[in-house]
This record gives C-alpha cells, sequence and structure tokens, in this order.
C-alpha cells in the first residue's frame, strides 16, 4: 500500500502563504516515505480551490526528487488538448519521468460556461480530446485545421505518463477500463458503491484483456493522537464540504444516488459524509484503510488533509503521524 498526499491548496486566509506551506510539506513528505503528490482543479472558488495544478507540480518537482506527480484530476474538455500534453510533457521533463496525466468529466456549470464549453456535449467532447492527448503524448500527430501537429519536446516516459481516470458512475467506471492505466476512486462515493463500480471495472478489464496495476482511492483523512485536533479536523473538513462538494451537487447517497443540495439539508447527510472520511487515531485508521484495501483491492491511498483552517503545523502533525505509526504498518504487513 501506497500513502500520498492530495492538495486542493485553499485558503481562508493567506494563499501566498499556503503555497509556501505546501512546498515545505511535500518536501518533507518525500523524506518521510510518501509515494506521490496529486493536486486538484476546480475555477472561481472564493477559498482559491486551485485552478493552475500544474503549476503547483511544477514548484513540487523542483523541490523533490523520487515523488510521483499527478492531476487529480484535470478536467479536461475545458481544455485544449494541445496545451494539456505540452504541459504534462513538460511536467514529465523536470520532474525527470515522475508525472502522471489524471483526468475526469467535470460537473459545474459555471466551469464549462467559462470556457466555453457546451455542457450538452461534454461527454463526447471530453472523449475527443482524451484520444487526441493519449495520441500526442505518444508522439503522433494531430490534426488541428489545415495542420498535422506534434508535441514538442516529448515526455521521459515511453510511450507516455501514465493517464488515470476519475470516474464515479457505472457507465464511467466502465469506460475508464479503456480510457487509462487506472481508476481513480473518489472521496464521496461509498464503500458498497465502490465495490459494486470495482466489479463492473474489472469485469471490463477482463473482456478487454487488460491488465493494471494501481488502484488508487482518494480520500479525505486526518490522523492524529490528539483529541482536540481530531475534533477541530472533523468540524473544519464538514465546514468545508458544505461550501464546496455539497454547494455543488457532488455529494452521493449510501446508494450511489447524487444528493441535490436544494433538497436535502447538509445536517441530514452529515453522518454519510463523515463515514466517508478517515479521522481517528492511528490504530482506528489502520483498520479502515484495511478495509478498504481488502474489499477494493486499494495499492495507494490519496490523502487530503489540507482543509481551510488546518494549519501547516496540525498537517505537519498529521502527516508525521501517518508516517511513523501507519505507513510502518502497511510495509511490514
Amino acid at each position: 500500500m501506497k500513502f500520498s498526499l492530495h492538495y486542493t491548496l485553499q485558503s481562508k486566509g493567506s494563499w501566498e502563504r499556503e503555497y509556501i506551506d505546501y512546498l515545505k510539506e511535500v518536501k518533507n513528505a518525500e523524506k518521510l516515505g510518501f509515494s506521490g503528490i496529486y493536486v486538484g482543479e476546480h475555477h472561481f472558488s472564493e477559498d482559491g480551490w486551485s485552478p493552475a495544478p500544474f503549476l503547483a507540480l511544477s514548484a513540487a518537482a523542483s523541490v523533490t526528487r523520487r515523488v510521483k506527480l499527478g492531476t487529480n484530476i484535470i478536467v479536461l474538455a475545458l481544455h485544449n488538448p494541445f496545451e494539456i500534453a505540452e504541459q504534462t510533457a513538460v511536467l514529465d521533463i523536470i520532474s525527470s519521468g515522475r508525472a502522471i496525466l489524471g483526468v475526469g468529466l467535470g460537473y459545474r456549470p459555471e466551469e464549462y460556461a467559462a470556457f466555453g464549453v457546451d455542457p450538452k456535449q461534454k461527454a463526447k467532447i471530453y472523449d475527443e480530446k482524451l484520444q487526441k492527448v493519449k495520441d500526442l503524448l505518444e508522439g503522433e500527430a494531430v490534426q488541428a485545421g489545415g495542420f498535422r501537429l506534434k508535441v514538442y519536446p516529448r515526455p521521459v516516459q515511453k510511450p507516455r505518463p501514465p493517464i488515470w481516470i476519475a470516474a464515479k458512475s457505472e457507465e464511467a467506471v466502465k469506460k475508464a477500463a479503456y480510457r487509462g492505466e487506472a481508476w481513480i476512486m473518489d472521496p464521496v462515493t461509498d464503500i458498497n458503491v465502490l465495490k459494486k463500480r470495482m466489479e463492473v471495472y474489472i469485469k471490463e478489464l477482463l473482456k478487454i484483456g487488460k491488465t493494471v496495476k494501481d488502484f488508487p482511492l482518494r480520500r479525505e483523512v486526518f490522523i492524529s493522537e490528539d483529541e482536540k485536533e481530531l475534533e477541530k479536523a472533523k468540524e473544519l473538513m464538514l465546514e468545508s464540504y458544505k461550501e464546496d462538494y455539497y454547494a455543488w451537487g457532488h455529494l452521493q447517497d449510501s446508494e450511489g444516488r447524487e444528493i441535490d443540495p436544494k433538497k436535502v439539508p447538509y445536517e441530514e447527510i452529515k453522518e454519510q459524509v463523515l463515514d466517508r472520511m478517515i479521522i481517528g487515531k492511528p490504530d482506528q485508521a489502520i483498520k479502515e484503510i484495511e478495509k478498504y484495501q481488502k474489499e477494493l483491492g486499494t495499492t495507494e491511498l490519496m490523502i487530503k488533509l489540507s482543509f481551510p483552517g488546518i494549519d501547516h503545523k496540525m498537517r505537519m502533525s498529521a502527516i508525521n503521524t501517518i508516517s511513523s505509526k501507519v505507513i510502518p504498518y502497511f510495509n511490514l504487513k
């Protein structure tokens, strides 16, 4: 089991401080045995949810030597595929072959409006752009107007950096088997729904004769020996979810159905949200992580513990606890 950190770089204080602390944490996390750093993408959030993940990952590349550096995820339909291929290639070069391109469809109408993408056509646009990005990263020429263009410089990894696919619905998970080298399990889906999705994913892989080695799972995590820290983290994480995922209509119930924030009060679903987070002391957290490992075959836990209000000191405390109390348990199994 690998352990990685996932960042969204949100802050209700100083964004400059947030990015400085992020780089300190990234550098320390590598020394402490973490395997990867991932950065997400969203736009127009008042807390500054990272709109430029390639820039943040490039900065992380400059202070690390070993950890993988991945987008989790790029909302691919919003972007020019030539641009994404170029940025992925450059990240792979400056990190000496450590880039992972995580992509997803996205769901926020304001983002599609701002980037000039018709939301009714987003699935078709997403598939077309994904194929172009793959071709470009593998050195193929792609048609643009009257030109056939290749991307330079070429990435270090051959035939290209891995492409990981975020997917929630059953149909999207089926397609993930064809689209990329891994399916990224999201943080808002109940474990029982994920088990059903995993069965679909494995069945589809077998059907096409494809083997994958990575089964990454993202979860919101805070692990500490300090009860006060745990309680504070829980409150801040729930508050953040109310302001983003809940307000954006991204949350699901225990059956995998979307929760409409206009119809369902947040107080009614807070316990469901908490069930999908890992908040507790090391022994308790280990049991929860083992459950994901056993029931989903999880090979990498992408940990998000950077929420507004959880400052650098608290985050480093959790990172150190995970490094000293949790990672060794799984390494010695």
